[in-house]
C-alpha cells in the first residue's frame, strides 16, 4: 500500500499476525456455526420433496433386507451374504448413498456459502463471522491491502471443493471435526501460521487493527 501524502511504500509490522489462539477460535467458530446451519438445512430437505428419490432408494433397500430376513430367518451371516449376492440390492444401496451425499452436499454447500461466502463479501473487510469475533482479517500481502472480492470467492470454492465435499465423501460427518484439526497441522509449520488455502490464494490472516493503521494512512 502506498500513502499518497509521502508517496511511501506502507508496510505491515512483523507482529501484525494474530495470535494463533485467535486463529483457532475463529475457525472453530465458523465450523460449528456451518455444522448448524447444516444440520437443520439437513432436516428440510430430508423431509422435502427433493429427497423423494432417495427415500425410495432407502425403501427398496428395506423390502430386500425384509425379504432376506423372511427367507433365511434369524441366520444374520446368510441374509448378509443374501443382500451381497443381490445385484438389485447392491444397485439400491449405492443409489441411496449418492442421493443421500447429494442431498448432504447442498445443505453443505449453501451453509458454506452463506459464513464463507456472503458475509465476508458484505462485510467491509471480506471477514468471516468468526473473524470479525476475533478481529482478524484477511490480507494480501503482495498487494498490501484487503482480500479482494475474487480472492474471496477463490478461498470459498477451494474450501467447498477440498475441505468439504471430498474429505465429506469418506469421512461423512466427522469432516467437522478433522478439518479445524487438518488446518491447525498446517499452520503450526510456518511463521505466519499459513494454512494451504491461504497459500493458494496469497493471502495472510492478520489483526484488523493493523490494517486500519495502514488503511488510515
Amino acid at each position: 500500500m502506498t500513502s499518497e501524502r509521502t508517496g511511501e511504500k506502507i508496510e505491515l509490522e512483523p507482529n501484525s499476525k494474530p495470535y494463533l489462539l485467535k486463529r483457532i477460535i475463529s475457525d472453530g467458530f465458523d465450523t460449528v456455526l456451518i455444522l448448524l446451519i447444516f444440520m437443520l438445512l439437513s432436516l428440510l430437505i430430508f423431509s422435502s420433496p427433493l429427497a423423494k428419490t432417495y427415500n425410495d432408494h432407502v425403501g427398496n433397500c428395506q423390502k430386500a433386507q425384509e425379504e432376506a430376513t423372511e427367507e433365511y430367518g434369524e441366520d444374520k451371516e446368510a441374509v448378509n451374504k443374501a443382500l451381497q449376492s443381490s445385484e438389485y440390492y447392491q444397485n439400491e444401496h449405492f443409489a441411496a448413498e449418492l442421493h443421500g451425499y447429494l442431498l448432504k452436499l447442498l445443505a453443505g454447500a449453501v451453509a458454506e456459502t452463506v459464513v464463507l461466502l456472503a458475509v465476508p463479501l458484505i462485510s467491509k473487510d471480506r471477514m468471516t463471522p468468526g473473524k470479525i469475533l476475533m478481529g482478524i482479517m484477511p490480507f494480501c500481502p503482495r498487494k498490501q491491502t484487503k482480500a479482494s472480492r475474487l480472492v474471496i470467492f477463490a478461498r470459498f470454492t477451494f474450501v467447498l471443493i477440498v475441505d468439504s465435499a471430498f474429505f465429506y465423501l469418506f469421512t461423512g460427518i466427522f469432516t467437522f471435526l478433522l478439518i479445524p484439526v487438518i488446518r491447525l497441522i498446517e499452520m503450526l509449520p510456518n511463521k505466519k501460521n499459513r494454512t494451504v488455502c491461504d497459500v493458494l490464494t496469497g493471502v495472510t490472516i492478520i489483526e484488523k487493527l493493523s490494517y486500519n493503521g495502514i488503511e488510515s494512512i
